[in-house]
């Protein structure tokens, strides 16, 4: 039985989005796909207690105070990463046939760790852009100084290291490679050249399950019964398309008095549609309760990789309508009235109103509901995601 450190801190793994909310699903699917041809193992880290109280203090300072010690950090980070100071001392690479990594930067902690490794390394890179500019994108919102791109630009020396050192680089499908293509100089001319390098696995989610009923949340939340009901989940900035979803709200509200918008997710660092109809509802840890007390849901993104949460609504049959960018575009194949792209404020508008009377229609609805159902379980259960996993590990 070959070896397999999937490099992650078990602790850290949780039903959320990025490397940690992948990472989840794929434990949730392997515990129900039973194999015998790897041994799986994870990180474990103590917890630092006092790393976890500086944290707490950290995110109570005021933006400017917090935007001077992000600057700092980084700068403190970066000669740490070239100096080798981040290296993991606690585990023995030797002892593994395959260690995946989910980080670029945590690949690149231990280059010199690596030097010698004989097994294969993988890669996967969850951002929605290449890692380093997600890195800087978190310092200028802090800041909002595009200065800091320049300062901050050797960063991308990590993310290119990772991608060389590693022998294959998975990625969901080649839709999701559009924003590092895009957004990244390097990642073209290398994987032109590494095409041997890159494999491909679609991710899979848990079914969701809803526990409030849409009339209940629609009380609560004072939504008339006869209303037309817009959802979203997610990050409020512009990468997700908040921006964009305001834009379209604020139009969409203005011409129609029968339709609502209700959003889960923290505010910051942008904030609702001054409008009586656009309700935030804030973090939730029942989202699918939120989405499923909607005719459709929304996925707005500027730039996306595999958003999970399209997954996600997937499974709950929720008809979705999504920017028509990076991994959304995989979902063209499916012949269904339940996922549309749109490509412009406009766009999106024409098709809401488009879609509104079918999505308000019973029997249209239904039979939506389990088209939409269907593709879940066929290609994007977490049993299915394990499975995909664990054979595409055998093939390399």
């Amino acid at each position: 039985m070959k070896k397999l450190l999937i490099y992650e801190d078990k602790n850290k793994i949780l039903p959320t989005g990025g490397p940690e909310g992948y990472l989840y699903n794929l434990m949730i699917g392997l515990k129900e796909y039973n194999q015998n041809d790897f041994e799986i193992e994870f990180l474990e880290e103590t917890p630092n207690k006092t790393k976890q109280k500086l944290k707490e203090f950290y995110m109570k300072l005021p933006k400017k105070i917090k935007g001077k010690l992000k600057c700092l950090n980084a700068e403190k980070f970066y000669k740490s990463m070239k100096n080798d100071e981040l290296i993991n001392n606690k585990i023995d690479f030797s002892q593994y046939d395959y260690i995946h990594f989910h980080y670029t930067f945590d690949l690149y902690k231990n280059k010199s760790k690596l030097k010698d490794y004989k097994g294969k390394i993988i890669l996967t890179s969850h951002s929605p852009e290449p890692y380093h500019l997600e890195y800087i994108d978190k310092i200028y919102d802090l800041v909002n100084d595009k200065s800091v791109y320049k300062k901050f630009a050797a960063f991308e020396e990590f993310d290119r290291y990772a991608f060389e050192r590693a022998d294959y680089v998975f990625f969901p499908c080649e839709e999701a490679e559009e924003p590092y293509s895009k957004n990244w100089d390097f990642f073209d001319k290398f994987k032109r050249e590494h095409k041997d390098k890159f494999r491909y696995i679609l991710s899979g989610v848990e079914k969701k399950q809803v526990t409030v009923s849409p009339e209940e949340i629609r009380e609560k939340y004072k939504i008339p019964s006869s209303a037309f009901v817009i959802s979203y989940v997610g990050r409020h900035n512009e990468v997700k398309g908040y921006g964009d979803l305001k834009l379209i709200g604020q139009k969409i509200l203005k011409e129609n008095d029968d339709i609502y918008f209700i959003c889960a997710g923290k505010e910051g660092p942008m904030y609702k549609l001054e409008n009586e109809r656009w309700i935030e509802v804030g973090w939730t840890n029942d989202p699918a309760s939120i989405i499923n007390a909607s005719n459709l849901f929304i996925l707005p993104n500027k730039e996306t990789y595999f958003d999970l949460v399209f997954l996600e609504v997937l499974s709950i049959g929720v008809p979705i309508l999504a920017s028509d960018c990076g991994g959304n575009r995989y979902f063209n194949k499916y012949k269904t009235n339940g996922i549309v792209l749109f490509k412009s404020i406009e766009d999106a508008c024409n098709k809401i109103l488009k879609l509104k009377p079918d999505l308000t229609d019973k029997d249209k609805i239904q039979e939506i509901k389990r088209e939409l159902k269907g593709i879940y379980e066929k290609d994007f259960s977490s049993q299915i995601f394990a499975k995909n996993y664990i054979e595409l590990l055998k093939s390399i």
